[in-house]
Protein backbone atom coordinates (compact mmCIF):
# COMPACT_ATOMS: atom_id res chain seq x y z
CA UNK A 1 0.00 0.00 0.00
CA UNK A 2 1.26 3.32 -0.61
CA UNK A 3 -0.03 5.92 1.50
CA UNK A 4 0.00 9.93 0.64
CA UNK A 5 -0.99 12.51 3.55
CA UNK A 6 -0.77 16.13 3.46
CA UNK A 7 -2.02 17.88 5.96
CA UNK A 8 -1.89 21.98 7.05
CA UNK A 9 -2.60 24.57 9.61
CA UNK A 10 -3.39 28.09 9.38
CA UNK A 11 -3.88 30.78 12.07
CA UNK A 12 -4.49 34.44 10.88
CA UNK A 13 -3.74 37.08 13.25
CA UNK A 14 -5.18 40.07 12.81
CA UNK A 15 -5.35 43.86 14.32
CA UNK A 16 -8.26 44.28 16.64
CA UNK A 17 -10.17 46.67 14.80
CA UNK A 18 -12.54 49.03 16.82
CA UNK A 19 -16.19 48.26 16.50
CA UNK A 20 -19.18 47.38 19.06
CA UNK A 21 -17.23 43.94 19.83
CA UNK A 22 -14.76 46.06 22.07
CA UNK A 23 -17.28 45.41 24.70
CA UNK A 24 -16.13 42.30 26.20
CA UNK A 25 -15.19 43.05 29.38
CA UNK A 26 -16.15 39.87 31.15
CA UNK A 27 -13.03 38.27 29.67
CA UNK A 28 -10.51 41.00 31.53
CA UNK A 29 -11.90 38.74 34.77
CA UNK A 30 -10.43 35.30 33.61
CA UNK A 31 -7.18 36.16 35.15
CA UNK A 32 -5.15 32.70 36.12
CA UNK A 33 -1.71 32.25 37.26
CA UNK A 34 1.66 30.59 35.87
CA UNK A 35 0.75 26.60 35.32
CA UNK A 36 2.73 25.51 38.79
CA UNK A 37 5.09 22.72 37.27
CA UNK A 38 8.80 21.74 37.93
CA UNK A 39 8.58 19.80 34.85
CA UNK A 40 10.71 21.38 32.20
CA UNK A 41 11.05 18.06 29.96
CA UNK A 42 8.66 15.51 28.88
CA UNK A 43 10.20 12.04 27.33
CA UNK A 44 9.18 10.33 23.98
CA UNK A 45 6.55 8.41 25.28
CA UNK A 46 5.07 11.40 27.52
CA UNK A 47 5.01 13.71 24.19
CA UNK A 48 3.33 10.60 22.54
CA UNK A 49 0.67 10.07 25.08
CA UNK A 50 0.22 14.09 25.13
CA UNK A 51 -0.38 13.91 21.16
CA UNK A 52 -2.98 10.85 21.31
CA UNK A 53 -5.45 12.09 23.70
CA UNK A 54 -5.03 15.47 22.08
CA UNK A 55 -5.55 13.90 18.63
CA UNK A 56 -8.75 11.66 20.60
CA UNK A 57 -10.21 14.81 22.09
CA UNK A 58 -9.98 16.49 18.48
CA UNK A 59 -11.04 13.40 16.20
CA UNK A 60 -14.26 13.25 18.69
CA UNK A 61 -15.32 16.83 17.51
CA UNK A 62 -14.88 16.06 13.45
CA UNK A 63 -17.68 16.10 11.85
CA UNK A 64 -19.83 13.10 12.03
CA UNK A 65 -21.63 10.82 9.05
CA UNK A 66 -18.32 11.11 7.00
CA UNK A 67 -14.62 9.60 6.13
CA UNK A 68 -11.94 12.50 7.51
CA UNK A 69 -8.87 12.68 8.29
CA UNK A 70 -6.83 15.64 10.34
CA UNK A 71 -3.89 16.40 11.95
CA UNK A 72 -4.01 17.17 15.54
CA UNK A 73 0.15 17.04 15.34
CA UNK A 74 0.26 19.68 12.40
CA UNK A 75 -2.36 21.96 14.79
CA UNK A 76 -0.27 21.14 17.61
CA UNK A 77 2.94 22.77 16.03
CA UNK A 78 1.09 25.97 15.35
CA UNK A 79 -0.54 26.23 18.78
CA UNK A 80 2.43 25.14 20.61
CA UNK A 81 4.33 28.13 19.02
CA UNK A 82 1.26 30.42 20.08
CA UNK A 83 1.34 29.48 23.26
CA UNK A 84 4.55 30.73 23.74
CA UNK A 85 3.08 34.51 22.59
CA UNK A 86 0.50 33.96 25.30
CA UNK A 87 -0.45 35.19 28.52
CA UNK A 88 -3.25 34.50 31.00
CA UNK A 89 -6.00 32.55 30.09
CA UNK A 90 -5.57 31.94 26.57
CA UNK A 91 -1.74 30.53 27.91
CA UNK A 92 -3.92 28.29 30.67
CA UNK A 93 -6.12 26.88 27.93
CA UNK A 94 -3.40 26.45 25.10
CA UNK A 95 -1.09 24.31 27.67
CA UNK A 96 -3.69 22.39 29.55
CA UNK A 97 -5.63 21.72 26.09
CA UNK A 98 -2.18 20.70 24.50
CA UNK A 99 -1.26 18.82 27.76
CA UNK A 100 1.89 20.53 28.34
CA UNK A 101 3.15 21.21 32.40
CA UNK A 102 4.92 24.64 30.87
CA UNK A 103 6.26 26.44 28.28
CA UNK A 104 9.63 24.78 29.19
CA UNK A 105 8.20 21.58 28.44
CA UNK A 106 7.26 22.95 24.61
CA UNK A 107 10.31 24.37 23.52
CA UNK A 108 12.20 21.05 24.96
CA UNK A 109 9.87 17.91 23.49
CA UNK A 110 9.24 20.54 20.12
CA UNK A 111 12.65 20.71 20.08
CA UNK A 112 13.84 16.90 19.87
CA UNK A 113 10.19 15.99 18.32
CA UNK A 114 11.55 17.92 15.04
CA UNK A 115 14.77 16.07 15.02
CA UNK A 116 13.08 12.75 15.28
CA UNK A 117 9.94 13.18 12.59
CA UNK A 118 12.18 14.94 10.22
CA UNK A 119 14.65 11.44 10.33
CA UNK A 120 11.84 9.03 10.66
CA UNK A 121 13.37 5.69 8.01
CA UNK A 122 11.85 4.40 4.90
CA UNK A 123 9.44 7.12 4.47
CA UNK A 124 9.11 10.67 3.06
CA UNK A 125 7.84 13.33 6.25
CA UNK A 126 8.58 16.48 5.35
CA UNK A 127 7.25 18.74 8.24
CA UNK A 128 7.49 23.31 7.51
CA UNK A 129 6.64 26.17 9.19
CA UNK A 130 6.07 29.42 8.51
CA UNK A 131 5.59 32.75 9.55
CA UNK A 132 4.31 35.42 7.29
CA UNK A 133 4.27 39.36 8.27
CA UNK A 134 3.38 42.25 6.98
CA UNK A 135 6.30 44.35 4.91
CA UNK A 136 7.23 47.68 7.19
CA UNK A 137 8.70 47.88 10.68
CA UNK A 138 6.46 45.17 11.82
CA UNK A 139 8.40 42.29 13.52
CA UNK A 140 8.19 39.77 16.14
CA UNK A 141 9.28 39.96 19.81
CA UNK A 142 12.81 39.07 19.95
CA UNK A 143 11.91 35.62 22.11
CA UNK A 144 9.26 34.70 20.11
CA UNK A 145 11.34 35.14 17.28
CA UNK A 146 13.75 33.00 18.43
CA UNK A 147 11.47 30.24 19.56
CA UNK A 148 10.21 30.39 16.10
CA UNK A 149 13.41 29.57 13.95
CA UNK A 150 15.23 27.21 16.74
CA UNK A 151 12.34 25.37 18.33
CA UNK A 152 9.88 25.22 15.54
CA UNK A 153 12.23 25.47 12.23
CA UNK A 154 10.04 28.19 10.73
CA UNK A 155 11.05 30.56 7.84
CA UNK A 156 9.66 34.11 7.93
CA UNK A 157 8.76 36.06 4.96
CA UNK A 158 7.34 39.69 4.53
CA UNK A 159 4.26 40.54 2.33
CA UNK A 160 2.32 43.25 1.17
CA UNK A 161 -0.60 42.24 3.01
CA UNK A 162 -2.44 45.45 1.58
CA UNK A 163 -2.60 43.36 -1.74
CA UNK A 164 -4.56 40.57 -0.21
CA UNK A 165 -4.86 38.53 -3.33
CA UNK A 166 -1.51 38.94 -4.47
CA UNK A 167 -0.47 37.99 -0.67
CA UNK A 168 -3.08 35.03 -0.62
CA UNK A 169 -1.53 33.80 -3.56
CA UNK A 170 1.89 33.34 -2.67
CA UNK A 171 1.30 31.83 0.76
CA UNK A 172 -1.00 29.04 -1.66
CA UNK A 173 1.74 28.46 -3.68
CA UNK A 174 3.96 28.04 -0.84
CA UNK A 175 1.59 25.67 0.74
CA UNK A 176 1.51 23.42 -2.49
CA UNK A 177 5.13 23.24 -2.78
CA UNK A 178 5.65 21.63 0.66
CA UNK A 179 2.33 19.21 0.34
CA UNK A 180 3.54 17.72 -3.62
CA UNK A 181 0.70 20.45 -4.65
CA UNK A 182 -1.91 18.44 -2.67
CA UNK A 183 -3.18 21.16 -0.45
CA UNK A 184 -4.61 23.99 -2.84
CA UNK A 185 -5.96 27.54 -2.68
CA UNK A 186 -6.03 26.73 1.16
CA UNK A 187 -7.00 31.08 1.25
CA UNK A 188 -9.03 33.24 -0.79
CA UNK A 189 -8.17 36.41 -2.10
CA UNK A 190 -10.13 38.24 0.24
CA UNK A 191 -8.63 36.42 3.69
CA UNK A 192 -5.99 39.05 3.60
CA UNK A 193 -6.11 42.53 3.79
CA UNK A 194 -4.49 45.36 5.67
CA UNK A 195 -5.60 44.22 8.97
CA UNK A 196 -3.79 41.50 8.85
CA UNK A 197 -1.05 41.11 10.93
CA UNK A 198 0.76 37.57 11.04
CA UNK A 199 -0.12 34.37 9.31
CA UNK A 200 1.19 31.29 10.89
CA UNK A 201 1.21 27.96 8.50
CA UNK A 202 2.33 24.41 9.17
CA UNK A 203 2.63 22.37 6.44
CA UNK A 204 3.33 18.45 6.68
CA UNK A 205 3.95 15.75 3.76
CA UNK A 206 3.88 11.98 3.93
CA UNK A 207 4.67 9.42 1.77
CA UNK A 208 5.34 5.79 2.61
CA UNK A 209 4.72 2.27 1.23
CA UNK A 210 3.76 -1.07 2.97
CA UNK A 211 6.40 -3.31 3.79
CA UNK A 212 4.42 -5.94 2.98
CA UNK A 213 2.24 -4.73 -0.23
CA UNK A 214 -1.20 -6.10 -1.08
CA UNK A 215 -1.60 -7.99 -4.06
CA UNK A 216 -3.90 -5.97 -6.01
CA UNK A 217 -5.25 -9.45 -7.57
CA UNK A 218 -7.37 -10.00 -4.60
CA UNK A 219 -9.00 -6.49 -4.07
CA UNK A 220 -12.74 -6.99 -4.85
CA UNK A 221 -15.95 -4.61 -4.43
CA UNK A 222 -17.18 -6.12 -1.38
CA UNK A 223 -20.37 -4.71 1.10
CA UNK A 224 -19.27 -1.91 3.67
CA UNK A 225 -21.62 -1.19 6.92
CA UNK A 226 -22.06 2.20 6.74
CA UNK A 227 -24.62 1.30 9.58
CA UNK A 228 -26.68 -1.42 10.55
CA UNK A 229 -29.26 -1.28 8.07
CA UNK A 230 -27.44 0.47 5.48
CA UNK A 231 -24.38 -0.77 3.28
CA UNK A 232 -22.21 0.35 0.22
CA UNK A 233 -19.82 -1.87 -2.38
CA UNK A 234 -16.53 -0.79 -1.91
CA UNK A 235 -13.04 -1.67 -3.11
CA UNK A 236 -11.48 -4.00 -0.22
CA UNK A 237 -8.02 -5.53 -0.38
CA UNK A 238 -7.10 -8.66 1.43
CA UNK A 239 -3.98 -10.03 3.05
CA UNK A 240 -2.48 -12.41 5.17
CA UNK A 241 0.57 -11.30 6.80
CA UNK A 242 2.34 -10.98 10.13
CA UNK A 243 1.61 -8.23 12.07
CA UNK A 244 0.76 -6.65 15.57
CA UNK A 245 -2.58 -7.05 16.55
CA UNK A 246 -4.90 -6.84 19.70
CA UNK A 247 -8.46 -7.12 21.37
CA UNK A 248 -9.19 -4.75 23.80
CA UNK A 249 -12.36 -5.58 25.68
CA UNK A 250 -12.34 -2.21 27.27
CA UNK A 251 -12.41 -0.53 23.67
CA UNK A 252 -14.78 -3.15 22.88
CA UNK A 253 -12.47 -3.04 19.44
CA UNK A 254 -9.90 -5.01 17.19
CA UNK A 255 -6.63 -3.69 16.96
CA UNK A 256 -4.08 -3.40 13.70
CA UNK A 257 -0.98 -2.30 13.27
CA UNK A 258 0.84 -2.14 9.78
CA UNK A 259 3.89 -1.06 9.30
CA UNK A 260 5.75 0.90 6.95
CA UNK A 261 8.58 0.41 5.12
CA UNK A 262 11.59 1.09 7.25
CA UNK A 263 9.70 -0.33 10.44
CA UNK A 264 9.63 3.20 11.98
CA UNK A 265 6.08 4.11 10.68
CA UNK A 266 2.89 2.39 10.57
CA UNK A 267 -0.67 2.53 10.97
CA UNK A 268 -3.01 1.39 13.83
CA UNK A 269 -6.49 0.37 12.88
CA UNK A 270 -8.80 0.61 15.76
CA UNK A 271 -12.26 -1.31 14.76
CA UNK A 272 -14.96 -1.81 17.03
CA UNK A 273 -16.88 -5.05 17.57
CA UNK A 274 -20.18 -3.52 16.54
CA UNK A 275 -20.82 -1.67 13.41
CA UNK A 276 -21.94 1.10 15.39
CA UNK A 277 -19.36 1.22 17.73
CA UNK A 278 -17.16 3.74 16.14
CA UNK A 279 -18.56 6.63 18.33
CA UNK A 280 -18.41 4.88 21.62
CA UNK A 281 -14.65 4.04 20.77
CA UNK A 282 -14.21 7.85 19.92
CA UNK A 283 -15.87 8.75 22.87
CA UNK A 284 -13.83 6.43 25.37
CA UNK A 285 -10.63 7.69 23.74
CA UNK A 286 -11.45 11.53 24.29
CA UNK A 287 -12.28 11.22 27.62
CA UNK A 288 -8.69 9.62 28.69
CA UNK A 289 -8.62 6.22 27.71
CA UNK A 290 -4.73 5.30 26.97
CA UNK A 291 -4.25 4.41 23.64
CA UNK A 292 -0.57 3.69 24.13
CA UNK A 293 -1.37 1.15 26.28
CA UNK A 294 -3.14 -0.89 23.68
CA UNK A 295 -0.20 -0.14 21.97
CA UNK A 296 1.85 -1.75 24.51
CA UNK A 297 -0.60 -4.92 24.84
CA UNK A 298 -0.71 -6.10 20.98
CA UNK A 299 1.07 -9.09 19.84
CA UNK A 300 2.29 -10.58 16.53
CA UNK A 301 0.30 -12.96 15.18
CA UNK A 302 -0.45 -13.65 11.27
CA UNK A 303 -3.83 -11.99 10.52
CA UNK A 304 -6.45 -12.30 8.07
CA UNK A 305 -6.73 -8.48 6.72
CA UNK A 306 -10.14 -7.52 4.77
CA UNK A 307 -9.23 -3.39 4.05
CA UNK A 308 -11.01 -0.62 1.77
CA UNK A 309 -8.62 1.14 -0.48
CA UNK A 310 -9.82 4.37 -0.04
CA UNK A 311 -8.97 8.37 -0.69
CA UNK A 312 -10.38 11.68 1.69
CA UNK A 313 -9.98 14.83 1.31
CA UNK A 314 -10.68 17.19 4.44
CA UNK A 315 -11.36 20.77 4.88
CA UNK A 316 -11.75 21.87 8.68
CA UNK A 317 -12.77 25.34 10.54
CA UNK A 318 -10.66 25.17 13.33
CA UNK A 319 -12.36 28.56 14.76
CA UNK A 320 -15.26 26.31 15.24
CA UNK A 321 -13.18 23.11 16.37
CA UNK A 322 -10.83 24.25 18.70
CA UNK A 323 -13.38 26.28 21.31
CA UNK A 324 -14.55 22.89 21.92
CA UNK A 325 -11.55 21.19 22.57
CA UNK A 326 -11.23 24.71 25.52
CA UNK A 327 -9.60 26.85 23.08
CA UNK A 328 -11.37 29.71 23.07
CA UNK A 329 -9.80 32.84 24.32
CA UNK A 330 -6.87 33.59 21.11
CA UNK A 331 -10.29 33.94 18.61
CA UNK A 332 -12.10 37.02 21.41
CA UNK A 333 -11.56 40.29 19.38
CA UNK A 334 -10.59 41.61 23.09
CA UNK A 335 -8.50 40.37 25.14
CA UNK A 336 -7.42 37.57 23.60
CA UNK A 337 -4.23 37.26 25.37
CA UNK A 338 -1.75 37.19 21.77
CA UNK A 339 0.77 39.84 23.88
CA UNK A 340 4.22 38.57 23.02
CA UNK A 341 3.82 37.74 19.43
CA UNK A 342 4.19 41.34 17.70
CA UNK A 343 6.70 44.14 18.75
CA UNK A 344 3.74 46.57 18.50
CA UNK A 345 0.90 47.40 21.22
CA UNK A 346 -1.73 46.38 18.74
CA UNK A 347 -4.97 44.70 20.17
CA UNK A 348 -4.23 40.96 17.75
CA UNK A 349 -6.87 38.03 18.03
CA UNK A 350 -6.90 34.61 15.64
CA UNK A 351 -9.66 35.57 12.68
CA UNK A 352 -9.19 32.60 10.66
CA UNK A 353 -8.22 29.08 11.82
CA UNK A 354 -8.29 26.33 8.92
CA UNK A 355 -6.49 22.54 8.00
CA UNK A 356 -6.73 21.03 4.82
CA UNK A 357 -5.91 17.48 4.85
CA UNK A 358 -5.66 14.86 2.29
CA UNK A 359 -4.77 10.80 2.38
CA UNK A 360 -4.74 8.33 -0.20
CA UNK A 361 -4.66 4.63 0.96
CA UNK A 362 -4.21 1.64 -1.99
CA UNK A 363 -2.34 -1.97 -2.46
CA UNK A 364 0.91 -0.73 -3.78
CA UNK A 365 3.90 -1.15 -2.07
CA UNK A 366 7.38 -0.23 -2.61
CA UNK A 367 9.16 -3.92 -1.54
CA UNK A 368 9.24 -6.74 -4.20
CA UNK A 369 9.96 -10.08 -3.62
CA UNK A 370 13.15 -11.62 -6.42
CA UNK A 371 12.73 -15.07 -5.87
CA UNK A 372 9.35 -17.32 -5.41
CA UNK A 373 9.54 -20.24 -3.37
CA UNK A 374 7.45 -22.85 -1.74
CA UNK A 375 8.38 -25.04 1.17
CA UNK A 376 5.72 -27.85 2.47
CA UNK A 377 6.13 -29.00 6.00
CA UNK A 378 4.34 -30.75 8.77
CA UNK A 379 3.38 -28.57 11.38
CA UNK A 380 1.84 -28.49 15.45
CA UNK A 381 -1.95 -27.46 15.32
CA UNK A 382 -1.68 -23.38 15.71
CA UNK A 383 -4.58 -21.12 16.42
CA UNK A 384 -6.73 -20.26 13.33
CA UNK A 385 -5.82 -16.69 12.66
CA UNK A 386 -7.85 -13.98 13.84
CA UNK A 387 -9.93 -12.28 11.36
CA UNK A 388 -9.57 -8.41 11.12
CA UNK A 389 -12.57 -7.41 8.92
CA UNK A 390 -13.03 -4.05 8.61
CA UNK A 391 -16.11 -3.97 6.81
CA UNK A 392 -18.19 -1.07 9.00
CA UNK A 393 -16.88 2.23 10.15
CA UNK A 394 -13.09 2.22 12.03
CA UNK A 395 -10.52 5.22 13.59
CA UNK A 396 -6.62 4.74 11.57
CA UNK A 397 -4.30 6.55 13.10
CA UNK A 398 -0.44 6.99 11.60
CA UNK A 399 2.10 6.89 13.82
CA UNK A 400 5.93 7.50 13.08
CA UNK A 401 8.97 7.31 16.00
CA UNK A 402 8.27 6.60 19.57
CA UNK A 403 3.82 6.65 17.94
CA UNK A 404 3.68 10.34 17.87
CA UNK A 405 0.93 10.04 15.77
CA UNK A 406 0.75 12.27 12.59
CA UNK A 407 -2.48 12.04 11.08
CA UNK A 408 -5.38 10.54 12.47
CA UNK A 409 -8.91 9.69 10.24
CA UNK A 410 -12.19 7.67 10.33
CA UNK A 411 -13.11 6.25 7.33
CA UNK A 412 -17.02 5.32 7.23
CA UNK A 413 -17.81 4.60 3.52
CA UNK A 414 -18.53 7.84 2.36
CA UNK A 415 -16.01 10.43 1.50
Amino acid sequence: MKCKIEAQHILVIVRFMPSMWILCAILLLFTTSETNSNIANMDSKAFSSAIAHFSSKFCVELEKGKSVVSSPLSAEYLLALLALGTTDRAHEELLSSLGFPDDAAIRSTFLEASTKLKSISGVTFNVANKVYLPEGAYDLQEEIKNDAIKIFDAAIEKLDFAKGAEAAQAINAWVEGKTNNRIKDLLTPDSIDNSTRIVLVNALYFKGTWKKQFDPMHTTNLPFHITATSTVDVPMMFKEEDYRYGDSAELKAQLLEIPYVGDEASMLIVLPHDIEGLEAVLAKLAAGHNLMAEYDNMYHTKVQVTLPKFKIETEIDLGELLPKLGIKTIFNRGGSGITKMLNTNEDLFVSKAVQKAFIEVNEEGAEAAAATGMVIMMRCARPPAPRFRADHPFLFALAGRDRAQLFVGVYRGAN
